[in-house]
């Protein structure tokens, strides 16, 4: 019992006789340096990128994008459906999407797939196809999406341009 009551005087001695805190000086810290151009750039720019590689068109202000992607060996165009920051997919309860190319003429229904995967059918989902011979081989053209119901939102006879989209630069 004595050698308990040493150990318990010992160590609330020992407790009670740390060295008070050193202040320390902050390390003086470099200045930052300015934003590169870059960055400044990407500040004011808000810029998207398209998840499937196509090309993105806005609709309304940053409100969604439909991604559109050509496959020009097969002339089949496809359209994704996507939010504001063209990140995710957005579904579309409408059976399909016409777009109206201007040169070379051609008027292309693209419609709803389904998707076992997420559950989307034909009528309710974000991926939009269709295929024309006149596409084949094309690098490049100027189209309109002729109407379009996003997020209760519906958006009529909206220009574009493939491969550049729609937004200001």
């Amino acid at each position: 019992m004595k050698q308990l009551i040493i150990l318990m005087i010992a160590v609330l001695a020992l407790s009670g006789c740390q060295s008070p805190p050193t202040e320390s000086k902050p390390a003086a810290s470099a200045p930052s340096p300015a934003p590169s151009v870059e960055a400044a750039q990407t500040e004011s720019e808000h810029e998207h990128s398209a998840p499937h590689g196509g090309t993105l068109v806005e609709l309304g202000e940053e409100f969604a994008h439909l991604e559109i992607v050509l496959d020009a060996a097969s002339g089949k165009l496809t359209a994704y459906a996507l939010d504001g920051e063209a990140e995710k997919a957005v579904r579309l309860k409408q059976p399909d999407i016409e777009v109206a190319i201007k040169t070379p003429a051609e008027a292309i229904k693209l419609g709803g797939v389904a998707n076992s995967l997420t559950g989307e059918t034909a009528s309710d989902t974000s991926e939009f196809s269709g295929q024309s011979d006149k596409l084949k081989g094309a690098g490049k053209f100027d189209g309109v999406i002729k109407t379009i119901s996003i997020k209760g939102k519906q958006f009529n006879n909206v220009a574009f341009n493939f491969p550049k989209g729609n937004e200001a630069k």
